[in-house]
């Protein structure tokens, strides 16, 4: 009866499935019916999935902002968009109470459209090749597309970029920071009341939309003068340059600024674009990102991204990191190294670090336990005050927890603390990156007694945390580092500084041995090829410095020794070829020179001892654990070292190649790799064929006579017998390869 049973409620899924997946039919051919691609409760996505775009057309005439996504409902690509862009519309949703009704109000609005949908009006419209394209419309302009990786934080900066393209200055240390926080910015200055120079001004702002859209690789910021005094300042900076408005600027650190010619008849949106592009200068200091433009489709760093970093320069710094003020302190310390022809460097130097300190929040370490818990509970009441109302202009719009309606009681106790800009920075901070990771709990839909139930918890757990986990600082070191200033001015080697986000592409770095941190620094030396447009003469000379150094790959410095001295004495060494390179590497207690029936197994460490002992021959077999065909080779490798087991000059081994590190002219890619390294030759390793013959016992023993033990020519002094009993068998006649297989059998 029970198998009965169960069989009828197999059929019945059967037709329930049927019922979700309907299929209708036309004259070209059988099409699924379709279905919503944004499932979820929040309702934060209207979602059309029916491929129609009128409704579409009316909200972006109707908003101010309006992001959409064009998907296919097939593509794992745009699956994997899903999650990040429903938490991006969840960060730009406000929630209102009006009564016992619930009002949503959207600071951006949200929109999905299927665009492969087989009789949908998008798909007729739009002949799109890739999916999803994401665009970001403004109310009046044009869309401007996403290319970036498939991460909430990523399309909620993009989405604020669009918003405020262009910066406004009104102060002179407003001005200090924004020239010294980014590496290129472009400053312009215009006289509103003139119509032309208006004009000019919405130009300017379409060229920074329009470079925001299609250069995420190279990010220059923009910002508009709007005090006399700024303009002032940077006249005094540098003095042979005249600033009358109108002008446009763009400011490197490590060049004198540049006017754009001819304001007056030259100036339009894409001839300032374009100047912007050919002056601008690769950025010493910056993100590494995938190298796809169309970054969803590259969602991780690979070789290939590392590659293209490493071409114009002879060291590449990557900084695994998950704090973004690091890139400031980066650049204070590039600078330091580099600013010998820099004008005004001692100052630009003074406020990169003054930026760096301000943007943390330091607390005293000596505090005491009444000052403590005054601080605790200080922030733990300001965040019990947030409401959803206020999590919008807290956590996106900067607003100041000191302006919130405090009680009497508290207000005396907690204003002047909370004043604290590093101590509100503690407060808010990571309350508001919770709150993102988090966003789903502020908007499942439940009562407001629930809610903010859900919001006590969260800041509770917050609470408790909210000492310990402070973004951790680079420190400064206890030694002078007066001999490190200005040393890359003095030698022949180029350095970049490339930070890596470490919480969005974690893989990259354990790959190359740094595992459960998110702080380091590895140094990423090139191979020979990566380098473009350089001479063959210059080409050997490199080669042979680097067979005479064994090294090629990288250095790494780990979360506990990363100090600003630290990292200026890792970039001295390797410039100067006194640092040892690191490797990956795993204890092995196999590792033992012996000559039984077990392969010699290879680490890091014992490789080059082993394998260029220049008495012995030696054959590796470069494996991994993962490589099935790996797995079955071993008993042809095994039969083959006991039809040499009297050859006491011959040493079988294997590394496990993707567990130890080893030099770049050393390593395999493919795998099972075998090579033979001669006893007298060591630099002129032989590789196995594996494109022409098959891995078999007879394959390898011809492989192996052939190039050790049977010259090209034979001759009567070969044919001598000699101590070697195999060859005495075989003193006086040429091997035959055919006839060898009777040879193996013979040995089994």
């Amino acid at each position: 009866m029970c198998k009965y049973v169960k069989i009828i409620i197999l059929l019945l899924s059967l037709i329930k499935s049927t019922e979700t997946f309907r299929l209708f039919s036309s004259d070209a051919g059988t099409y699924k019916e379709p279905r919503p691609f944004f499932t979820s409760s929040k309702q934060l996505i209207d979602d059309y999935f029916d491929g129609n775009l009128a409704p579409v057309s009316r909200t972006i005439n109707s908003h101010t902002f309006v992001f959409v996504m064009y998907y296919a409902n097939f593509c794992g690509i745009s699956r994997r968009m899903r999650d990040p862009y429903e938490k991006a519309a969840a960060f730009y949703r406000e929630r209102t109470s009006d009564g016992n009704v619930t009002l949503d109000k959207f600071h951006v609005k949200f929109i999905a459209v299927d665009c492969f949908h087989y009789n949908g009006q998008c798909r007729k419209t739009y002949k799109l090749n890739y999916f999803p394209h994401m665009f970001l419309y403004v109310k009046g302009t044009r869309g401007y597309q996403y290319f970036g990786p498939a991460i909430a934080s990523n399309i909620i900066e993009f989405i604020e970029k669009i918003r405020m393209p262009v910066m406004r200055l009104t102060h002179v240390n407003d001005f200090l920071d924004f020239i010294v926080q980014y590496e290129s910015t472009v400053l312009a200055s215009f006289d509103f009341s003139n119509d032309l120079q208006r004009q000019q001004s919405s130009l300017y702002v379409q060229a920074a939309l329009k470079h925001i859209e299609y250069d995420n690789e190279h990010p220059v910021r923009f910002a508009i003068i709007l005090n006399q005094s700024i303009t002032d300042e940077l006249s005094r900076l540098y003095v042979n340059n005249t600033f009358q408005t109108p002008f446009v600027v763009l400011h490197q650190l490590h060049t004198e600024p540049q006017m754009f010619p001819n304001m007056t008849n030259n100036f339009t949106m894409e001839n300032l674009y374009q100047w912007i592009i050919n002056e601008e200068s690769e950025a010493h200091v910056g993100w590494l990102i995938p190298r796809n433009r169309y970054y969803s489709h590259s969602p991780s760093i690979d070789k290939a991204t590392v590659t293209d970093a490493l071409t114009d320069y002879d060291n590449l710094l990557l900084f695994f990191t998950s704090n973004r003020l690091d890139e400031i302190k980066l650049r204070q310390i590039y600078f330091y190294l580099s600013s010998c022809n820099v004008t005004h460097s001692s100052r630009w130097l003074e406020q990169l670090e003054r930026l760096y300190n301000d943007s943390f929040a330091d607390l005293p370490e000596n505090l005491n336990k009444t000052q403590l818990h005054r601080l605790s509970s200080c922030c733990h009441y300001a965040l019990s005050q947030i409401s959803t109302d206020d999590l919008y202009n807290i956590c996106l719009l900067n607003y100041p927890l000191s302006l919130l309606n405090f009680s009497n009681k508290h207000a005396n106790v907690c204003l002047p603390i909370l004043k604290i800009k590093s101590v509100e920075k503690l407060c808010v901070e990571l309350y508001c990156q919770q709150w993102l990771r988090n966003s789903s709990l502020t908007y499942e839909k439940s009562s407001n007694t629930n809610r903010d139930a859900v919001l006590d918890k969260r800041r509770d757990k917050f609470y408790e945390q909210i000492l310990k986990i402070q973004p951790k600082k680079i420190l400064e070191g206890n030694s002078s580092t007066e001999k490190y200033r200005n040393f890359l001015c003095g030698i022949n080697s180029t350095w970049a500084i490339r930070l890596i986000n470490s919480r969005h592409y974690p893989n990259f770095a354990q790959n190359i041995g740094i595992m459960n941190t998110s702080r380091a620094i590895i140094v990423l030396q090139p191979k020979l090829s990566v380098k473009r447009n350089q001479r063959f003469v210059r080409l050997t000379k490199r080669y042979k410095a680097y067979q005479q150094a064994h090294n090629e790959q990288h250095y790494i410095l780990n979360d506990t020794h990363i100090t600003t001295e630290n990292i200026y004495k890792l970039i001295y060494e390797i410039s100067h070829n006194v640092r040892s390179r690191s490797y990956t590497s795993i204890p092995n207690d196999e590792a033992v020179i012996n000559h039984s029936n077990k392969l010699i197994e290879l680490t890091t460490d014992t490789f080059h001892p082993i394998v260029f002992d220049s008495t012995k021959h030696v054959l590796v077999v470069y494996y991994t654990k993962w490589c099935g065909f790996c797995q079955s080779i071993w008993p042809v490798v095994y039969q083959t070292k006991k039809f040499f087991e009297n050859f006491s000059d011959l040493i079988f081994t294997r590394i496990q190649a993707d567990k130890h590190d080893l030099p770049w002219h050393l390593t395999a890619y493919h795998y099972p790799t075998i090579i033979l390294f001669p006893a007298k030759k060591k630099n002129h390793s032989i590789v196995f064929p594996t494109s022409t013959e098959s891995i078999t016992s007879v394959s390898l023993i011809k492989y192996l006579l052939y190039h050790l033990y049977i010259p090209d020519t034979p001759n009567d002094h070969w044919c001598q017998p000699s101590n070697n009993s195999f060859l005495s068998m075989l003193s006086s006649t040429y091997v035959d390869f055919s006839q060898i297989s009777y040879l193996v059998k013979s040995f089994s």
